[in-house]
């Protein structure tokens, strides 16, 4: 089952679009707690001037009711009884606003549901004297209970309202002042939708920028996607990367690399394909010559003797491909990193001694080792023993017989090292760079006509740089022959 795989554009759309769309509501939810305030607070101070405005009225009317009744008092006292039985219709009209208490009711003329403002159809105007009989009332005003000094939500007739009640110290008169909620409701749900109505129309507008601008910043990594997918699988040019983004500079830059050293192992796989065709061929067409000589020869001695060189052939071919094996074997060593462990130099050389004992007593040399203390190393213990499997099996080869072939490991502060050493005819200051090509031997074994690859030195510094060693190559026992030498840095 596949899997598509998460993509950047996508990713990237929807984190900013869902960024807007969240920034927008807390906008929205900002402007409506704003305009909620402001016009709780402009209503809050129409209706506490109004109570104010409409209290100082009251309280003129009030002051004028009192003077009138103390008037009337004054009247009815100087008359006094005879005065009021005398006058009777006089004393009638005394009596009755002395019986009024000084009170007076009051109505507003036009106050209706069906008033010019729609807002001032939701304003009530309620008065009371101190005793809280009502001096004044709206039509349209539901019955409301006293309320405490200020401002107050009260719920009347199905509705709640915003009360104001201002009372005078002095004469004890409460003016309350009330308006609907929802208008003010209303109006705050007016401002904030006209308010965000424009950043609403703007809001697909935003998120369409958004999507070409997104669209057009990831160009180039799509350019470089497409120019790494399009490739033929030869391809191992470089990647332009002046157009690539800063971002993936790091990753088109390790493509390059990747590239350059794919190129490189191609055209080292090529150089050592044409080498090895070229190395076997020689041998493949001897042994095909002496076969043939040895099947139209009449004399069997002749024929026993292309027999023999055949048989040379076969051995010369297959140390070859012996070789050719090791040497893919140590280029696949970068992946089996994971093999590595603690190593025994001392054992690794007398394990390699002891399995080419039998190759040097045939060749008459003496191989030993030097060295009576273990030495522990990290490294793989397969590619360290074919890389001295090599160095060994070179020393006896190119050493004659009678001569001797040494093995030595040792260690200080700073390296360990193993090294093999003979006494034969080594190979020359001016070749040593050189013989560590593939293919490629010294003059001096050359001239010698000692048979081999010219692969084992090859296999001998691919398994040290898989190990981070160095190895060097001077003279042998006592200044002749060659001595091969692999340090391995100590932690």
């Amino acid at each position: 089952m596949n899997v598509a795989a998460p993509s950047i554009r996508r990713r990237l759309l929807g984190a900013l679009i869902g960024t807007v769309l969240l920034v927008w509501l807390a906008v929205v939810y900002l402007v409506y707690q704003s305009a909620r305030h402001e016009v709780q607070e402009v209503f809050d101070a129409d209706l506490a001037r109004t109570a104010r405005t409409l209290q100082t009225l009251l309280l003129h009317e009030v002051e004028e009711e009192k003077e009138t009744a103390a008037r009337v008092r004054e009247v009815v006292d100087e008359l006094g009884s005879d005065g009021l039985v005398r006058y009777p219709r006089l004393a009638g009209i005394l009596h009755t606003l002395v019986a009024e208490e000084e009170k007076e009711r009051l109505e507003l003329v036009g106050r209706t549901e069906q008033a010019d403002s729609f807002y001032d159809a939701g304003l009530i105007l309620v008065a009371r004297y101190g005793d809280g009989d009502v001096m004044l009332r709206d039509s349209n005003a539901p019955d409301l209970p006293p309320t405490p000094p200020g401002f107050t939500d009260v719920e009347a007739s199905g509705r709640w309202w915003r009360v104001f009640q201002l009372t005078d110290p002095q004469s004890g008169l409460g003016v309350q002042v009330g308006e609907r909620h929802e208008f003010r409701t209303e109006l705050v749900h007016d401002i904030t939708r006209n308010t965000m109505m424009p950043l609403l129309v703007a809001l697909p507008i935003l998120a369409l920028l958004v999507w070409l601008i997104v669209g057009s910043v990831l160009a180039p990594l799509r350019r470089v996607a497409l120019a790494v997918s399009s490739r033929a699988p030869d391809a191992v040019d470089a990647i332009d990367e002046h157009d690539a983004p800063s971002e993936i500079q790091g990753l088109v830059q390790a493509l390059n690399r990747l590239f350059n050293r794919v190129g490189t192992a191609i055209a080292r796989e090529r150089q050592f394909t044409a080498d090895a065709a070229h190395e076997l061929r020689t041998p493949l067409a001897a042994l095909k010559t002496h076969l043939q000589v040895a099947g139209s020869a009449g004399d069997p001695g002749e024929a026993n003797a292309s027999i023999a060189q055949a048989l040379v052939g076969v051995d010369r071919a297959t140390h070859t491909v012996e070789q050719l094996l090791l040497l893919a074997r140590a280029d696949s060593e970068q992946a089996r990193r994971t093999a590595m462990g603690e190593v025994d130099l001392r054992e690794l050389a007398r394990d390699s001694v002891a399995s080419s004992s039998q190759f040097a007593v045939e060749r008459g040399i003496d191989l030993g080792i030097d060295g009576a203390q273990p030495v522990i190393i990290h490294g793989d213990r397969h590619a360290l023993a074919i890389m001295l499997r090599n160095l060994v099996d070179n020393a006896l080869r190119y050493t004659p017989s009678g001569g001797v072939v040494t093995v030595a490991v040792g260690s200080d502060d700073a390296f360990a090292w193993i090294g093999v050493s003979d006494n034969g005819p080594g190979i020359a200051p001016a070749d040593r760079e050189r013989v560590f090509r593939r293919f490629r031997r010294g003059d001096e074994v050359q001239a010698a006509g000692i048979a081999g690859s010219g692969l084992g030195l090859s296999i001998v510094q691919r398994i040290v740089q898989l190990h981070g060693a160095r190895i060097d190559l001077g003279a042998g026992i006592e200044g002749a022959g060659l001595g091969v030498t692999v340090r391995f840095p100590r932690g």
